[in-house]
């Protein structure tokens, strides 16, 4: 099964995973960065965000209209005086949403988020950052693509954009269909497959532990690529 997700950034994924039944919609994740300041966006739909604020245990209380003319909408994060905020802004179809540490309040937030042009399209939003903001020179452009396999096997799917994007990766594994595969040591504490390409590393973490094995030998045919 083959799909294409935009990253947030405005490149665009293009994952194939030739035995998944089912795939379905991703979320985007990326960092927008503001001197020491570091704010992690989210990208999916109204169903995504609905979820995201269920596990949180936030509610969106307000809202307020941005200089760019984006609605943001915001709430206490746990409904906790002493955390930071919940918010979504939504473009077109889709919804951008995160939380903000304790020490960034509305104007804060505001003040960040006003200087990021905001642009929909069919796979995804895109964000430009401007002025004094800028994308983290930390964190990396991810996709988080759920997977439901044969057998009822479920996994999920961390799909990072590589830094240089120009280099086959060089590091212990088996050439495989999309790139170099390998998998978690049999002592640590998360089980997974890593599959490194040139342009992204996707990270396979299994329903179960069980499921590594048959989740090593499905990201053997995976391919991740830009479009």
């Amino acid at each position: 099964m083959r799909t294409t997700r935009r990253l947030i950034n405005g490149e665009t994924l293009v994952l194939d995973v030739p035995d998944a039944e089912t795939m379905p919609p991703a979320t985007a994740i990326s960092v927008l960065a503001q001197d020491s300041l570091e704010l992690e966006v989210n990208s999916g739909g109204s169903d995504h965000l609905e979820h995201y604020l269920a596990v949180s245990g936030s509610t969106l209380t307000g809202e307020i209209q941005l200089r760019n003319g984006v609605t943001l909408r915001h709430g206490r994060y746990g409904g906790d005086p002493a955390q930071g905020m919940a918010f979504s802004v939504r473009v077109g179809d889709h919804e951008i949403f995160g939380f903000t540490v304790p020490t960034l309040d509305l104007e804060g937030l505001s003040a960040v988020l006003s200087q990021v042009e905001f642009t929909a399209h069919a796979d995804g939003a895109v964000l430009t950052p401007g002025g004094s903001v800028t994308w983290s020179d930390y964190r990396t452009h991810d996709v988080a693509q759920v997977v439901h396999l044969a057998q009822g096997r479920r996994a999920l799917l961390d799909v990072r954009r590589t830094r240089t994007g120009v280099t086959r990766p060089s590091g212990p594994g088996l050439d495989v269909r999309g790139g170099r595969l390998s998998r978690s040591a049999e002592d640590e504490r998360a089980h997974y497959a890593v599959l490194e390409a040139a342009a992204f590393v996707v990270y396979g973490i299994p329903g179960t532990a069980e499921d590594v094995d048959a989740l090593a030998t499905s990201l053997s045919q995976v391919t991740a690529e830009l479009a």
